[in-house]
């Protein structure tokens, strides 16, 4: 049965049986999707120091299709943003692995640059659930794939200073 859920301006945002709407989000992903891998310091609680953090998330100022990906994908979750932008994100490495990795597949990304990303997004998402990244050698083989995805701004911790305070 299909759950229903409004937007803020009352369009229905729900779950649909027509197919056709997996490509749709997987059209839309390819275009406004992002994939990302952060490595957070967190020297103070953390055994080894750092926190490997996945995300796949999409933002609009119109929350009708985070709401769809939120309830075609049955995982994640929806923020509101001060300036009113709406994102729907999913940080859960099993959620991750579960809904998102097999929704890509299913559904696949067109463009060759995000079919790449998503590609070693899944590869780190893979060493993940089989907690590699709990591990130095797991870490940096993490790292060695994240560096090759290309990002629009400068990374706060590199790759050496990570793994010299592992």
């Amino acid at each position: 049965m299909a759950v229903k859920m409004f937007n803020r301006g009352g369009q229905s945002a729900g779950k649909t049986s027509n197919g056709n709407i997996g490509y749709y989000l997987s059209g839309f992903a390819d275009g406004e999707g992002s994939f990302n891998i952060s490595i957070i310091n967190r020297k103070r609680d953390y055994r080894n120091g750092w926190k490997v953090t996945p995300s796949f998330n999409i933002s609009q100022r119109d929350d009708t299709v985070p709401i769809l990906f939120m309830n075609f994908l049955e995982c994640g979750k929806i923020r509101y943003r001060k300036d009113g932008v709406c994102y729907f994100e999913v940080r859960s490495v099993n959620e991750l692995y579960q809904k998102v990795l097999p929704f890509f597949r299913k559904y696949p990304l067109l463009s060759k640059e995000k079919k790449i990303v998503f590609r070693k997004f899944s590869k780190i998402i893979l060493l993940m659930k089989r907690k590699k990244h709990l591990e130095k050698d797991g870490l940096k083989e993490i790292l060695e794939i994240r560096k090759t995805i290309k990002v629009k701004r400068k990374r706060k911790y590199s790759e050496k200073e990570i793994l010299e305070s592992y």
